[in-house]
């Protein structure tokens, strides 16, 4: 079969620094999150390849070996590489059986068809720093809407949201809106954490003064 190409999954170029990887499994894991394409029944399997993609691509010894034996990287791999010297193609005559462990890419292979030839992969892992199950984004609201109350659409990196602020909020005050914060690598959804910033208005008309002293000597 026609070997899957992980850049073209991550939506990448060959050359990509590996310090873009990350960012680039995340922009594309949103669009590729089952969530979001309930009615498609390629979505899971979409994000599954994606997901071994990412893998590969953002461990540097997996990616290297990935890029230097093509589709033949998991028998590398599995013999520890293949020497460089005596020149022509150290793969000719050797026979691969891309099933076993080549079946998740295999299975692929029928939903994404061919991508053309890509890089690396190694079976040692590498332990990642956790990830954070929430973020945080701030949003102002003026000192009327906090001691009254209303409502309010806000825009953040990860939509826009309707919002209900409740009457005599605090600032600082934290709104959790679960599964709105994007999508960690092993692809469960973040929260998001709403922190509500008051605006204190600086320039009050006399009439505005004097119904805030009025309120103060209530």
């Amino acid at each position: 079969m026609a070997f899957i190409d992980y850049y073209k999954v991550m939506g990448i170029p060959k050359d990509t620094p590996q310090k873009d990887i990350r960012a680039a499994y995340r922009k594309r894991s949103k669009q590729f999150h089952p969530d979001l394409h309930p009615d498609d029944p390629k979505a899971k399997a979409k994000f599954q390849m994606l997901n071994e993609a990412y893998e590969v691509l953002n461990d540097p010894d997996k990616r290297a070996k990935y890029d230097q034996y093509g589709e033949n990287w998991k028998q590398a791999e599995q013999f520890g590489g293949f020497g460089t010297g005596g020149g022509g193609n150290p793969f000719e005559g050797f026979s691969f059986n891309m099933g076993g462990e080549g079946g998740m890419s295999d299975f692929f292979q029928s939903i994404f068809g061919n991508m053309g030839m890509g890089g690396t992969r190694r079976t040692r892992t590498r332990r990642q720093p956790a990830e954070p199950s929430e973020v945080e984004a701030h949003v102002s609201i003026d000192v009327w809407t906090a001691l009254l109350g209303g409502e309010l659409i806000v825009s953040t990196t990860y939509g826009k949201f309707k919002l209900k602020v409740a009457p005599g909020t605090q600032p600082g005050k934290k709104v959790r809106l679960k599964g709105k914060g994007g999508v960690k690598s092993d692809g469960t959804l973040k929260d998001l954490i709403i922190v509500f910033d008051v605006t204190i208005p600086a320039n009050l008309s006399d009439h505005q003064k004097s119904l805030i002293e009025q309120a103060r000597r209530s």
